[in-house]
């Protein structure tokens, strides 16, 4: 009798001991913190600048070979006059595709240093709030990754770092200030 109420208490006692071992975590996304903080809007807007000059270069030299294919359309030209503008067209386009790989190389350089410089910067904050709500785990959102959540749950974590994010404004994570070198000692006097 003794074993069966034994067994009794702990098989009852099983649920109670998996939600305490259950593991606890957030969702956290981090473009709603850069798009949602002033902090983070400032950062990403140096970016979108240069997404945006490097287009209007590109425009630019598309606008170019326009009016050179538009001057090889004209019904008076010499064939002479014809084959230069058709290298020069044949050049500008190699001068595009080279433009347009550098524009890219040249952004996405750019958006690796600001997506470092963000996450060196908010991802302080994640480690804080998440030891504070004592969770396990943290998950970065992906589109899809969800069938369904609870909105106030699925936010809760994202938008406590991002009131804190904005809190430290320009301050970066407190590093461990440097020790002060020690006093040389003086010199023995010969």
């Amino acid at each position: 009798m003794r074993r069966t109420l034994a067994a009794l208490a702990l098989v009852l006692s099983l649920p109670v001991l998996a939600q305490d071992a259950a593991p606890r975590f957030a969702i956290f996304s981090a473009d709603s913190v850069a798009g949602g903080t002033a902090r983070g809007k400032k950062m990403f807007s140096e970016l979108e600048a240069l997404g945006k000059t490097l287009q209007e270069r590109i425009s630019a030299r598309v606008e170019e070979l326009k009016k050179v294919d538009q001057q090889l359309k004209s019904p008076g030209l010499s064939d002479e006059g014809r084959a230069k503008l058709q290298r020069e067209l044949q050049d500008g386009d190699l001068g595009l595709k080279r433009l347009q790989e550098d524009s890219q190389q040249e952004f996405e350089k750019a958006k690796s240093k600001v997506m470092k410089t963000f996450m060196d910067e908010v991802e302080p904050v994640v480690k804080e709030v998440a030891k504070e709500m004592k969770l396990q785990v943290v998950l970065a959102y992906q589109p899809g990754l969800l069938a369904w959540a609870e909105d106030a749950w699925l936010t809760s974590f994202t938008n406590e770092v991002s009131k804190r994010f904005e809190a430290r404004g320009g301050a970066p994570a407190a590093a461990p200030a440097p020790k002060p070198a020690a006093p040389k000692a003086p010199a023995p006097k010969k």
